[in-house]
């Protein structure tokens, strides 16, 4: 079994800590009752997610083309592109880019790529100074943590414990009001901003038609931080093609309906290349990754999971997240949509139990906007490691023992003590250190229908 099946199974005890418990349901609770109200925005939201779900698999299924195009027009617009193969080599493209000059600091946005390729831990290995630009993301760094959820990044946190944070860091009082503490974020950003030279965002889409790279926020943070720096990297999954401007008007008000339960993110921006009047940025270069996303595309029916838009809906719906919380994963995507990427992008044999935390409710493919069939997906990643046999040896012979047990009418009439003594083995003794084992009955039915007894 790999190290990481381990560390999972010790983080999921979070799970008993009933605190943790209860501010993740609040949270995944508001946002709920938001998207609920937010469907009132359209007159048949099932229609615009069909839509959205032909747009996105069309794209896929001309990838090749639209990147190509994408890559014609930007260049056209005096941008540059590069195309790294895994997260090694975009490491390796922006330090490139970053080197050969006289760099004080590089500002970062909010984007799950950003995680998805170590940009964090790889600056600071390159003594770089990283500046977050979101509120969310200030937070985390002042924590010293990681985001816990690709929308809501700091919903495990309190505003005892932010504040906590930042008494500790930057001495701010310990009474500090919530909207005291923004303030003093926004006013450490505004500061930040004027050192960095450098500016690293994602993108949530790319226009194939116009070379155009689509920034959708709330805060406004990442257009004014493009604004103020000399360069702008974006790095961007291959997958976030789109093939024309047209095309945001079904999906952006879908992202932000189903992301913060809004009916339009606040700020939506439409980047086509560096400035052309002496203003900043003066070079701008997009890093097209692929990490994992071509293996993703050779299964036809997983690859349905690169039509994602990173909204975060499914995560939050998911009750196996409300229980074990974000930080149980330790990996860059979590939940659901995790569940099937993951192991796919980052090895079968690693993270093949991630095939199992699901329970099949299908919550995630009721809120997914753009109808992917998670469910499915997970299934077919169950198909695969039974396939390659990857798994636990133990609890396979354990299972194939139990099989042959419940066949046989002979054996399912043992003894009480012997029944108990195979499930405890079966499900694993770490079950039982919380919850207390199920009192097996005396008799099976066949024995009290036998006996009189019924």
């Amino acid at each position: 079994m790999s190290n990481w099946s381990d560390t999972f199974k010790k983080n999921c005890q979070v799970t008993f800590n009933e605190e943790h418990w209860q501010k993740i349901n609040y949270n995944t609770g508001c946002f709920e009752k938001r998207f609920a109200n937010s469907k009132g925005n359209y007159r048949n939201v099932e229609l615009e997610k069909q839509r959205a779900h032909i747009l996105r698999n069309k794209s896929l299924m001309n990838l090749e083309k639209l990147l190509v195009d994408f890559e014609t027009h930007f260049i056209e617009n005096g941008g540059n592109v590069l195309w790294a193969r895994d997260a090694e080599d975009a490491q390796d493209m922006i330090w490139e880019l970053i080197n050969k000059r006289d760099i004080e600091g590089v500002m970062r946005s909010n984007d799950v790529v950003l995680d998805e390729i170590g940009l964090k831990d790889f600056l600071i290995d390159k003594h770089v100074a990283l500046y977050e630009t979101s509120v969310p993301r200030f937070i985390l760094q002042a924590a010293g943590q990681v985001p816990y959820h690709p929308v809501y990044q700091n919903m495990h946190l309190s505003k005892d414990e932010i504040n906590g944070f930042f008494n500790a860091q930057y001495k701010l009082k310990l009474d500090s009001s919530p909207k005291q503490m923004v303030n003093f974020i926004r006013h450490q950003v505004k500061q930040n901003m004027e050192k960095a030279q450098v500016c690293i965002t994602g993108a949530n889409f790319l226009l194939s038609d116009t070379g155009g790279v689509v920034l959708s926020e709330n805060e406004g943070d990442v257009i004014k931080a493009c604004s103020m720096a000399k360069i702008h990297i974006v790095v961007v999954g291959i997958n976030n093609i789109i093939p024309s401007l047209e095309d945001l008007g079904i999906l952006l008000p879908l992202l932000s309906s189903h992301s913060t339960g809004h009916s339009m993110n606040v700020v939506n921006s439409v980047i086509t290349g560096p400035s052309k009047n002496e203003t900043c940025p003066e070079q701008m270069f997009v890093i097209l990754l692929d990490n994992g996303r071509s293996e993703l595309l050779q299964n036809e029916v997983i690859r349905q999971s690169l039509s994602c838009i990173h909204c975060g809906a499914c995560i939050s719906v998911c009750p196996i997240f409300k229980n074990i919380g974000g930080y149980s994963y330790e990996t860059t995507y979590i939940g659901p949509i995790g569940t099937v990427m993951t192991p796919l992008m980052n090895g079968l044999d690693d993270y093949s139990q991630l095939a199992t935390v699901c329970s099949l409710c299908g919550r995630c493919v009721e809120v997914c906007p753009v109808k992917i069939p998670i469910t499915d997906l997970i299934i077919e990643n169950r198909r695969l490691v039974a396939k390659e046999r990857i798994g636990d040896a133990k609890f396979e012979a354990l299972m194939r023992t139990m099989i042959g047990h419940c066949k046989s009418r002979k054996k399912m009439d043992c003894a009480q003590w012997l029944k108990r003594l195979e499930i405890k083995q079966l499900v694993n003794k770490n079950a039982f250190t919380k919850r207390k084992m199920p009192e097996l009955a005396p008799k099976s039915f066949s024995q009290m229908s036998k006996g009189g007894d019924i």
